[in-house]
């Protein structure tokens, strides 16, 4: 009852400025969620290693236009007093109470696209691809105008990722940064798929576009650390270790609590005999791991 009474705790005031004031910076958060995802990526359907990035050459394919003819009224954009409480709940994170609302929203309208999209973002942040997939294209095919349209591409990216459909991903990564040149977790998606295509040159130059995207943005740490480590990656795969070791190093200063880096680290100081500092990286792992399964825990209670 505590969960299903969210909206009615909420007065229209709150509501009304949410939709007013916020409405960008929600579209804005929920963007950035693309770039948490990494960890929750199924294997690929090829078997190869979930490592990689694309080219930005091939980035730049334009965005196929849409069967709805220019000259065609695009349908308008569906509201609902309930769709920016969502979408606020959506950005905190509040997965469960967001999927409550959203599900409300869709048994009042069932063809509004925004709400699609917000469940879709939802179904993908809580490891339910399958179920986020065709929520995510339909809000695109609906032809509706919303907050937030033009990153569909993005989330439907990271779902078809998950999915193992990595030709699917990649397809909706390019579509994306060839809308939107400054999408930094598009190009790093591309970068990922190219390492697990073995497409060493290519994600490597999809990586460095993605982090001078980033910047030095202190909101940004966390996604500049994920890259980081992924170009560490690339210097291991090398057999280049000390440089490897430095960027795994790099990337734990900017967020200690990356437990696969610190795995990482240790493996590459055992190959340049460093035992004790391996053995120290691997303590430091189980201390980042204890504070993020600490964090799951509070989050569940």
């Amino acid at each position: 009852m505590l969960r299903t009474n969210i909206i009615k705790r909420m007065r229209p005031a709150h509501i009304f400025a949410a939709r007013t004031k916020h409405g960008a910076a929600v579209v804005a958060v929920l963007f950035l969620w693309g770039c948490q995802t990494e960890g929750t990526q199924k294997t690929p359907k090829n078997g190869e290693s979930q490592a990689a990035s694309e080219p930005t050459e091939q980035v730049a394919t334009p965005k196929p236009k849409s069967p709805v003819s220019a000259n065609a009224e695009q349908p308008q954009e569906m509201t609902h007093p309930n769709l920016a409480v969502a979408a606020q709940l959506v950005a905190s994170g509040s997965f469960l109470d967001a999927e409550i609302v959203l599900t409300a929203i869709l048994r009042d309208q069932p063809s509004s696209a925004q709400a699609k999209f917000l469940l879709g973002v939802v179904f993908l942040k809580t490891q339910r691809a399958a179920r986020a997939l065709p929520l995510l294209q339909a809000s695109l095919a609906s032809g509706q105008a919303f907050s937030g349209r033009k990153h569909v591409e993005h989330f439907i990216g990271w779902a078809n990722y998950q999915l193992g459909e990595l030709d699917a991903a990649k397809r909706a990564f390019q579509s994306h940064v060839a809308e939107v040149p400054t999408a930094d977790d598009s190009y790093y998606g591309l970068a990922v798929i190219a390492l697990d295509e073995d497409r060493v040159a290519d994600a490597q130059q999809a990586l460095e576009r993605a982090l001078e995207l980033v910047g030095s943005s202190p909101r940004r740490v966390r996604d500049r650390a994920k890259m980081l480590a992924r170009l560490g990656d690339i210097e291991f795969r090398a057999d280049r270790i000390e440089p490897a070791v430095d960027l795994f190093e790099q990337s734990l200063e900017l967020y200690a609590d990356h437990v696969e880096v610190w795995g990482k680290l240790a493996r590459a100081l055992d190959r340049l005999g460093r035992a004790d500092a391996a053995e120290a990286a691997r303590v430091k792992q189980a201390a980042a791991q204890a504070r993020v399964d600490a964090r799951g825990r509070g989050e569940a209670e």
